[in-house]
């Protein structure tokens, strides 16, 4: 309480200190803004008394430098990050009555962040069974409802739990989509988060910044490492010929493989070895992943032995490599093995069409029941993974009813609104069962695209969302579907259409 009592009188002096003059409505619409969730009730206080816009703005300055993580610096990453955060809720929120930052949906963006994922339903927006007899409780009829997720180590950062939803619903049937009251205490955890923020709460006085340093000049590259294109080990190598001779256990196990293009504008093909359920390892059964590629010729260009470990994903385990290979097409031979031993290994055809950084287009559509955050920003190019994002292709398409099925797409360089430099992207879904019968759908709407980088403009962006099967009016019976999507630039006037086959079992 002190400390507050300190801060609260910090402020008071610093804008008592200056000339009076007339508060402008300009600098009194600040405080209104989003700003307002972040400010503590010592600073509205504080922000109470002032009387000119020179207070008004050396109390901006200070409020900003308060939380600034790195004060020695030109650069305010906290507010960088503030600012997309505003930008994306005004482009994506806003209404005809309401700023989106204002809205109930900006105001959960701009305090904890985007959910580690989301779900939406209703108001034409969700996945409504088409059958004449079936009860519509997710279609038209309803209204629109987005559930926000926040789970993992981001939940445990922000609200001490494993797992927290917030649930917006459009009552009124005016994509006023309102906050429906959480099951956790909603003021507490604005204030932990708004006490968090502030890297300087006993700071009074504007830091000076430190010059930038120069930017040493890069020492020379190192010569380039030829790969290595045969393994090391001879029962890989005997394990591999007989997985292409059709002679090795496979236990089930399937390669996935995709093509994107990083943040940083470089091309590059994840590969990911899936291990089914069924195969019956564990997450200890292998210490070693190998593999062979080989050309359309027959010809190995790339081979590996790397350590490594099975990793857990729902009931299933999973290990991945990233790949930087021509365009042409070629054998993927893959195997995982425990003290030199092989363990199972399968072998698959792939195709690579390297993608130019200035490439448009879309990757292939990715469906997942896994897709979760980091605890660490991954390294660029690293497979299936987007910064803290994470993404586990489920290589054998196989889903329950009962689960959400995730989608991922990767847009590169989408045309940009010159207003906001973000994209304008709608799409279209359809499920399609294995007679060719359409049993539900989305129309054509509004897609939110995320830019790959963290930074808007042009580059890489994403869309990802699921699809809860568990909601569905009429569940989806046990058999092949069909997920059909289309993609719309109305900015370039360019449209994509994707698909993707899984199967409902059981």
């Amino acid at each position: 309480m002190k400390t507050r009592l300190m801060i609260a009188a910090a402020l008071l002096v610093v804008v008592a200190g200056i000339a009076f003059g007339q508060l402008s409505m300009a600098k009194a619409d600040w405080a209104r803004g989003p700003v307002q969730y972040l400010m503590t009730k010592e600073e509205q206080a504080a922000w109470n008394a002032v009387k000119s816009d020179a207070e008004a703005d050396r109390f901006i300055a200070l409020f900003w430098a308060r939380r600034d993580p790195t004060p020695r610096t030109p650069q305010n990453e906290f507010r960088e990050e503030f600012d997309r955060r505003v930008q994306y809720a005004e482009e994506h929120f806003s209404t005809s009555r309401q700023k989106g930052s204002l809205s109930d949906r900006g105001k959960v963006l701009v305090l904890f962040g985007a959910p580690t994922h989301a779900m939406r339903s209703g108001g034409g927006g969700g996945f409504p069974s088409q059958s004449a007899t079936a009860t519509d409780t997710a279609g038209e009829g309803t209204p629109e409802t987005q559930t926000w997720i926040y789970e993992g180590p981001t939940a445990d950062k922000l609200f001490g739990a494993t797992r927290v939803e917030f649930r917006f619903v459009d009552r009124m049937g005016n994509k006023d989509l309102r906050l429906e009251p959480p099951r956790i205490d909603f003021a507490a955890a604005q204030q932990h988060v708004v006490s968090a923020m502030i890297t300087q709460p006993n700071l009074t006085t504007l830091p000076t910044q430190q010059p930038t340093p120069p930017v040493p000049q890069p020492a020379a590259a190192p010569a380039p490492v030829a790969p290595m294109t045969s393994l090391k080990t001879p029962a890989y190598e005997t394990a591999v010929t007989d997985a292409k001779a059709g002679k090795a256990a496979a236990k089930g196990a399937l390669v996935n493989y995709a093509e994107f293009v990083a943040p940083s504008g470089d091309y590059f093909a994840p590969l990911e070895l899936f291990v089914p359920a069924s195969a019956g390892l564990t997450a200890d059964a292998a210490d070693t992943f190998f593999g062979v590629i080989e050309d359309a010729s027959g010809k190995a260009v790339y081979a590996f032995e790397d350590p490594a470990k099975l990793t857990a994903s729902k009931s299933d385990f999973f290990v991945d490599k990233s790949l930087n290979l021509p365009s042409g097409k070629y054998t993927a031979t893959l195997g995982l093995a425990k003290a030199g031993t092989p363990v199972l290994v399968t072998s698959t055809p792939i195709e690579l069409n390297a993608l130019a950084k200035e490439a448009t287009g879309t990757s292939k559509l990715i469906l997942s029941d896994n897709i979760y955050e980091l605890a660490e920003a991954a390294p660029v190019k690293s497979p299936f993974a987007f910064g803290k994002l994470k993404i586990v292709p489920k290589a054998n398409n196989q889903f329950t009813n009962k689960e959400e099925l995730s989608y991922f797409v990767e847009v590169h360089n989408p045309g940009l609104d010159p207003t906001t430099n973000l994209p304008k992207l709608q799409m279209k879904m359809d499920l399609i069962d294995g007679k060719g019968k359409t049993v539900a759908g989305a129309p054509l709407s509004d897609a939110q695209a995320l830019p790959l980088s963290g930074q808007v403009g042009p580059g890489q962006y994403a869309i990802i969302n699921g699809i809860p099967l568990a909601q569905m009016s009429t569940p989806l019976a046990p058999g092949e579907y069909t997920l059909k999507m289309k993609i719309v630039d109305t900015i370039s006037k360019q449209s994509y259409n994707l698909e993707q086959k899984f199967r409902i079992t059981a």
